[in-house]
């Protein structure tokens, strides 16, 4: 009769573990995954280096402004400025934008990894004031410290 009691609790000390786990992810779900960009996951360009890319359909003066700011994401990176180019789906005269020849998505400005993938997306309105280019550089610097493998 003990030698049962004893392998009983062993075998409910082992499933204490799990079902307490199981209780805090049912009832105490932790937040996360608040991104402030979109987060995507979409083929969108050949392989190459960490983009930013700047997307408008009109190519408008919109557009420039979304190169501006990727310069400044860009530049505001530090030492992993190095990994980033600016690049764009229009054509431009700047040698140090790259021309992505795909079709343009909606407008914005685009995180591409180096595998193509379009992996972040701020809108024209995000960019627009101090607080949210704030929140962009900080989410950018992120995932290029996260990702150090990648180019």
């Amino acid at each position: 009769m003990k030698g049962r009691t004893v392998l009983i609790a062993c075998f409910m000390l082992s499933l204490l573990p799990v079902l307490a786990a199981q209780a805090v992810w049912q009832w105490w779900r932790p937040v996360g995954g608040n991104s402030f960009g979109e987060l995507l996951a979409t083929p969108i360009a050949a392989p190459g280096p960490w983009r930013l890319a700047a997307a408008d359909a009109a190519c408008s003066e919109i557009h420039g402004k979304l190169l501006f700011a990727a310069r400044q994401l860009r530049l505001a990176q530090g030492e992993a400025s190095q990994r980033i180019v600016r690049a764009s789906f229009c054509p431009s005269d700047n040698a140090d934008i790259v021309y992505l020849p795909s079709h343009a998505p909606a407008s914005g400005l685009y995180l591409i990894d180096p595998h193509g993938n379009a992996v972040l997306r701020y809108s024209k309105e995000q960019l627009s004031n101090d607080d949210g280019r704030r929140k962009a550089l900080k989410e950018i610097g992120q995932v290029l410290k996260n990702n150090k493998a990648l180019g």
